[in-house]
């Protein structure tokens, strides 16, 4: 049996990536030494990465840090199965309770993914919205939650992706103090609002799912504006909320995730 050709840039950019992981913030000397590479390898090396999104500066900008995004490469069969074997039941325990449709969603390079959504079976559903859609981290309740209640270091890095050119967000990343405003009035509350803004005529609050003390996902709850009152929803359906993603995470814990 021939054996397949090994794919030596692949090699060195994990090489890279395992290099960073035992000492982030690094300069490219550093990672060099570390990894026995070149040092114009190294640098053609990460210059791929950072136009993956993988790796960003450092504050400095003479040094390269992992960004938010490497978390995404340990997704797959066992992330697919908590969200299936876990959050969409608690879902649709949240659905008989409150109606309206809800999303859980985590974050994946620069913004939201839905993992589980009712939109499918809520009968007050509005949106076309299924698994799989990407609202945007700074206007929706999803990433707003989820990015409140990261810690310093993780909120910095998806921010910088978000300011990064070309990016969507980035007029709104780049505004710092109206972002911390957000950040710390969504933690002094311990939800996120977004009224109409991406989804005119809706509004929606979003809680956070944490793991090991680490913001993992976020679960929201999307209303007609018309037809409930942002202190309506908050009053009847946060406690719910807030009990679905306590379930969440005892099962996480339970489970050993």
């Amino acid at each position: 049996m021939r054996t397949a050709k090994q794919v030596f840039g692949l090699k060195r950019g994990l090489a890279v990536l395992r290099a960073l992981n035992n000492h982030n913030d690094a300069t490219v000397l550093e990672i060099s030494r570390a990894t026995a590479l070149p040092r114009p390898t190294v640098y053609r090396l990460l210059a791929t990465l950072q136009e993956e999104g993988y790796v960003d500066r450092g504050p400095n900008g003479n040094t390269f840090r992992l960004t938010i995004a490497v978390r995404g490469l340990a997704w797959g069969y066992d992330d697919e199965a908590w969200v299936g074997e876990i959050a969409a039941p608690v879902l649709q325990d949240l659905l008989r309770q409150v109606v309206w449709p809800s999303d859980i969603a985590t974050y994946e390079r620069g913004a939201m993914l839905i993992r589980e959504t009712t939109n499918t079976t809520s009968p007050l559903a509005m949106l076309p919205e299924r698994a799989g859609h990407r609202p945007p981290v700074l206007t929706s309740s999803l990433g707003r939650a989820y990015l409140s209640f990261s810690d310093k270091r993780e909120r910095e890095s998806i921010l910088a992706v978000l300011s990064a050119r070309g990016h969507r967000e980035r007029l709104h990343a780049r505004d710092r103090a109206a972002v911390d405003r957000m950040v710390q009035a969504t933690r002094a509350r311990g939800y996120a609002i977004r009224e109409g803004g991406r989804a005119p005529g809706t509004t929606s609050i979003a809680v956070p799912v944490m793991n090991n003390g680490e913001v993992l996902a976020a679960i929201n709850i999307i209303c007609v504006a018309s037809a409930i009152s942002l202190e309506e929803i908050v009053g009847r359906y946060l406690e719910p909320m807030r009990q679905a993603a306590r379930q969440i995470e005892r099962a996480l814990g339970n489970s050993g995730a």
